[in-house]
């Protein structure tokens, strides 16, 4: 094979030069210079070939597949050895060499039928190529991509191949002077089948319209979660042809595996939308498929270009390029749980063991501390309650249940940074303000959820009372504090907490005086008893008790403090009240309500001195007995159909100073009176006993029943009345009522309300017998007596097996402040009130 050289001058070229541009090669970096452009024909931009140096370089910057043609130089051809020949459309015949530049470049033929005088020429500058000007931008990408396949190939059927697909290309696009209507050979091409190089020249053209496609999700917008994956697949099939990916935005990072894309968001990734944030190069430079690195030379050197014949040569694919915008989403999660500030647990104190749950916290914008709403999330990923009760439907409103835990997920971290606040304080507890701010970024990333969770401890101070009092000695009207005297205050009815015990002594009172006999139970005095709270006394229900009296003087009466919760009809706390009362005589001492307003940072309910407790006087008190007797429908009347030998007679029995143990004794009598009000009978008729007990002595009152037969009581004369007394008598424990004198009594036979009356019934008269004979004698009577019926009495409760019932309530005093103060309350029974 003979190659001549030209011998002509070179011909000046325009150097172009493109900015520097940073791509992604497989996990390299690379910086691409620009080309050298030469002013005949179109130049223009791409990167490497795809699949070869993008992903196989080991330099610090990548270049092109081929190294760039020579811009002035000779292009040679074999003339007795045609590779085949080109048949137009007049049924000529053109053989087709192999072309190649000076430096051994190949070259393809831009125009059929041009006849090539000798094989010596240079670029031309004056007469640019007028075929490959009138070509659009994606027509020369295709071309390029042809000639680039055939080079690729690296042998004579690829460049032929190459040969023949430019000119169908030209032809299609309808800009051939002359169009190609065959391939054959002959004995002297050095290439032997023609269907060959067809078949291979319509894949070429496929293959090279492949290469411009663009990924199937080239332009999307992807939304992407911060700290998660998502998967992309090309339904077209061609990612694997854009091997150079360049990641613009934050965070966000790319991994491809065939035509499978993964896009992975960490925390950092920055929130809200980034265009172009992920880029797509089939080529390393990432130029501009209007400028291909096309050079374009014309042979034998005329300027007119009419006798010469033009040709390409290329060293890379034509550039495509790719991209998607990426949404990035941040989701964050507050998982709270409700704890005790003083025992630093879930643990409770105060009356309730359940006491922390139904607390409600909301959630803010720390920006303006406006409520954050639950319809602040993002449409995909709404804000969602996970853990609790919503409090709230429109703004974020957690209650916390049993678990005492509150989960919300999806808040959207665009919308700015949040805090936690309660809203609401369970019972029993102070509402704390304080604002637990919330950091997204610095929690924990939550598979199962996508969402940033930070945790949070939020804690209540337990509500907690004080109070004082001066322990009093009463000697002879004076009331002087009495020193060393132990009080020990028991939690009870649920309470929580171990007793706490204080000392009578001296100390100075709220008025700030010195005082003897003062007692406090605070913060010390719990902590003292080991109670974990240093501010007061958890609130609850507690007994006071007079433990350790000096001097063996008579201790105070129990005293019971309660606190309980006052709620609206919708259940919400709206004070407490503190109550404090004498359990003997039921005086109260002390009654505060505090509103729950005033708990707001503040977890001591009240401060309060009780003043003086005096120990019981030592003089016994007198009880009182007053009675009320009725029959079984409850008047004071034995009514004609109430006569029976079972006739049920009532007393209601009511006491004051009643005490444990007491014998009560109640007498029923009964009198008959004639017309004139004189008594001509008398006597008893039952006796009944009981002691008294607790629940006695808690009403003092009791309610006792007997049987008797009332039918006998026809038989006293039609002037007189018979009536029915009771009768009381109260002796203290251990008294013999039939010898001692008793302590109380109701003995009045005349007090009415006492006295039970017969109904008077008349006698019928019996006329005689007709058919007795009247001089029959009359009948002597009988002298043996009619024996009275026996009364049966039931023998439940009573030593005379009377039966005994409960009623009623009374209230005890004891001795508070300055002296004693006893009162009485009556109570009427249910058939008193109701029959």
């Amino acid at each position: 094979m003979r190659k001549n050289q030209n011998t002509e001058p070179n011909i000046p070229i325009e150097e172009k030069h493109k900015g520097f541009r940073t791509w992604k090669s497989g996990k390299r970096w690379v910086t691409i210079a620009g080309i050298t452009l030469v002013t005949l024909g179109t130049v223009g931009a791409v990167l490497a070939q795809v699949g070869i140096q993008a992903k196989t370089s080991t330099t610090s910057a990548v270049k092109s597949t081929y190294p760039t043609p020579p811009s002035d130089t000779t292009v040679n051809w074999e003339n007795n050895k045609p590779l085949y020949y080109e048949v137009d459309q007049t049924g000529k015949e053109h053989p087709k060499p192999e072309l190649k530049l000076g430096n051994g470049d190949p070259a393809w033929c831009l125009g059929l039928g041009v006849a090539l005088s000798n094989n010596s020429t240079a670029a031309q500058q004056s007469e640019t190529n007028k075929i490959f000007q009138a070509l659009t931008d994606e027509q020369k990408a295709i071309i390029n991509n042809v000639e680039f396949l055939g080079r690729k190939a690296g042998d004579l059927e690829g460049y032929a191949e190459a040969q023949h697909a430019t000119y169908l290309l030209l032809d299609e696009a309808k800009l051939s002077i002359n169009q190609t209507k065959d391939v054959v050979v002959k004995d002297n091409t050095l290439l032997k089948d023609a269907d060959k190089i067809k078949t291979g020249a319509d894949n070429l053209i496929k293959k090279a319209k492949k290469m411009r496609e663009l990924p199937s999700f080239n332009s999307q917008t992807i939304q992407l979660l911060q700290g998660t994956s998502k998967s992309l697949t090309d339904s077209k099939g061609v990612l694997d042809n854009f091997p150079y990916v360049k990641v613009n935005a934050k965070g966000v990072t790319e991994k491809v595996s065939g035509n499978n894309l993964t896009l992975t968001a960490d925390k950092t990734a920055s929130l809200g939308e980034t265009k172009n944030a992920v880029q797509f190069a089939n080529t390393d430079n990432g130029m501009d498929p209007s400028d291909l690195p096309w050079f374009v030379y014309s042979t034998d050197g005329d300027d007119s270009g009419a006798s010469s014949q033009s040709v390409g040569a290329t060293r890379d694919p034509s550039s495509s390029r790719a991209s998607l915008n990426i949404n990035v989403i941040g989701l964050g999660a507050i998982d709270f749980t409700k704890i005790d500030a003083d025992t630093g647990t879930n643990e409770t104190q105060g009356a309730d063991t359940n006491a922390l749950k139904g607390a409600v916290f909301g959630v803010f914008y720390k920006s303006n501390d406006k409520p954050v709403k639950w319809s602040d999330g993002t449409k995909d990923y709404p804000t969602t309650l996970v853990s609790g009760t919503k409090a709230d439907d429109t703004n974020v409103s957690v209650k916390i249940g049993d678990d005492l835990k509150g989960f919300v997920k999806n808040f959207d971290k665009s919308k700015g940074n949040v805090y936690l606040m309660e809203t609401e304080a369970p019972e029993g507890y102070s509402l704390s303000t304080k604002k637990y701010d919330v950091d997204f970024d610095s929690g924990k990333f939550d598979d199962k959820t996508s969402n940033f969770v930070v945790d949070e401890k939020v804690t209540d101070k337990v509500n907690v009372f004080n109070f004082m009092f001066t322990k009093v000695q009463d000697v002879n009207g004076s009331y002087t504090g009495l020193n060393g005297a132990e009080f020990t205050l028991t939690p009870k009815d649920g309470t929580k907490g171990k007793p706490i015990v204080a000392t009578s002594g001296t100390g100075t009172d709220s008025n700030g005086y010195t005082v003897n006999g003062l007692t406090k139970f605070d913060g010390e005095a719990n902590s003292k008893a080991g109670n974990p709270s240093k501010d007061g006394i958890a609130i609850g229900n507690y007994t006071l008790s007079e433990t350790k009296t000096p001097n063996g003087l008579q201790p105070i009466n129990d005293v019971d403090v309660e606190n309980s919760a006052i709620k609206d009809k919708d259940g919400k706390i709206t004070a407490y009240q503190t109550k404090i009362t004498d359990v003997e005589t039921k005086q109260v001492i002390d009654d505060v309500t505090t509103p729950v307003e005033k708990m707001k940072d503040n977890n001591i309910l009240l401060n309060v001195n009780l003043g003086q407790l005096t120990d019981k006087p030592v003089t016994p008190v007198v009880p009182t007995i007053k009675t009320k007797a009725h029959t079984k429908d409850g008047d004071q009347t034995i009514q004609k159909v109430e006569i029976s030998k079972t006739t049920p007679l009532y007393d209601k029995i009511m006491t004051t100073n009643a005490i444990k143990g007491d014998q009560m004794v109640a007498t029923l009598h009964r009198i008959v009176t004639d017309k004139d009000g004189k008594v001509t009978e008398s006597k008893v008729i039952r006796t009944l006993n009981f002691t008294v007990d607790d629940e006695t002595v808690k009403a003092q009152e009791k309610q006792i029943e007997s049987t008797v037969d009332t039918t006998k009581d026809a038989d006293v004369p039609e002037t007189s009345t018979v009536t029915y007394v009771w009768t009381e008598d109260l002796f203290d424990e251990g008294k013999n009522p039939k010898t001692d004198e008793p302590k109380a009594k109701h003995d009045d036979l005349k007090d009415q309300d006492q006295t039970l009356t017969v109904e008077k019934v008349k006698k019928p008269i019996t006329p005689p017998s007709s058919t007795t004979p009247s001089s029959s004698k009359p009948t002597t009577p009988s002298t043996t007596p009619t024996p009275n019926p026996k009364v049966s009495l039931p023998t439940t409760g009573s030593e005379t097996g009377d039966m005994i019932m409960y009623g009623g309530a009374l209230a005890v005093l004891v001795a508070l402040g300055t002296g004693a103060v006893y009162y009485m309350k009556k109570k009427k029974s249910a058939k008193e009130e109701g029959e």
